[in-house]
């Protein structure tokens, strides 16, 4: 997976300050703006270890250029939503679309089997001595494809490089083992940041909320996120997986200051525990060290942002 922040597919790294107009009280070197949202546009595969004068990037030269004689064509088979804070906390879903040629909704009644992954914890990006790349690293905290407590088998690495392609895409390459084709390949995947909109036109402003939740007795393990117009979560526990996306409509209906307009809308639902999305929607009763309760757990709000 992968976000960037900026061209370079580096976070910002400047202090905010009262001219960032952010509203926050997170100990960090990053500004509320640094928040992203990331949309997959297709993932390609590639042999691994690559042959020798593999040509890096490969995929975006396709069909023109392709000497290795690979399918010509890159392909997307999952919605895919990555939503990272200031903070560089993400979380990273990703569900399978219908598998026939008719458009069709996603999961949204906890067909566990149309989850490909999800999984969110902490990432990092550092420069390296190629042109604008950089390498990035992905720390799982908690991930679909691993119960609580996680097997003696740690988590395997998930890094890869990015590469700068426009304004708003970037390519990651890198390598790891693809349940689906019970291999390892090197992938390419193309990353577009969305703009983050916010639900108040009156107001103007945008969030970001962060929600956790974890007892290691228990097996369990929880995230919520809301960057602007996406809320997602996921919980793991023991090895139930739930998951949830819900989206913002953008509507505009002339609400008032400090009432959202529109309506949000439950995109994916995945598993059968219950997370508190809705919570997130409601982000002016939250704050940083507080705890919600619901449907007998308790999350603690890790970082609360609203900018302009």
């Amino acid at each position: 997976m992968a976000s960037s922040s900026s061209n370079d597919g580096t976070p910002a790294a400047v202090p905010a300050s009262a001219t960032d107009n952010n509203t926050n009280t997170n100990t960090t070197v990053n500004p509320a703006t640094s928040a992203n949202i990331s949309i997959r546009e297709y993932i390609y595969f590639l042999p691994y270890p690559l042959p020798p004068n593999t040509p890096i990037p490969y995929s975006i030269w396709l069909p023109d250029e392709n000497p290795l004689d690979l399918p010509p064509c890159q392909f997307e088979p999952t919605s895919t939503v990555v939503l990272t804070s200031p903070n560089r906390t993400f979380i990273d879903v990703r569900v399978y679309k219908p598998f026939n040629i008719t458009p069709g909704l996603l999961p949204n009644q906890g067909e566990v089997q149309r989850l490909d992954w999800a999984f969110a914890g902490t990432s990092s990006s550092v420069p390296v001595p190629w042109e604008n790349v950089t390498h990035s690293t992905w720390t799982h905290w908690i991930d679909s494809r691993h119960p609580i407590p996680t097997p003696s088998s740690p988590i395997p690495p998930d890094e890869g490089y990015m590469y700068p392609i426009a304004s708003d895409l970037s390519l990651e390459v890198g390598h790891a083992f693809h349940p689906a084709l019970r291999a390892v390949k090197t992938h390419e995947e193309m990353w577009r940041d969305m703009r983050i909109l916010t639900t108040n036109a009156a107001a103007g402003t945008k969030i970001c909320i962060v929600l956790r939740t974890h007892a290691d007795a228990g097996g369990l393990k929880g995230l919520v996120m809301r960057v602007g117009q996406y809320v997602q979560g996921m919980m793991v526990l023991e090895a139930r997986v739930t998951v949830e996306r819900w989206v913002w409509d953008g509507e505009d209906t002339g609400a008032a200051v400090g009432v959202e307009a529109g309506l949000w809308e439950r995109e994916v639902r995945v598993g059968e525990q219950f997370l508190p999305c809705g919570v997130l929607m409601r982000d002016e009763v939250l704050t940083v060290g507080g705890e919600v309760a619901f449907s007998g757990f308790r999350w603690v709000v890790e970082e609360c942002w609203e900018w302009m």
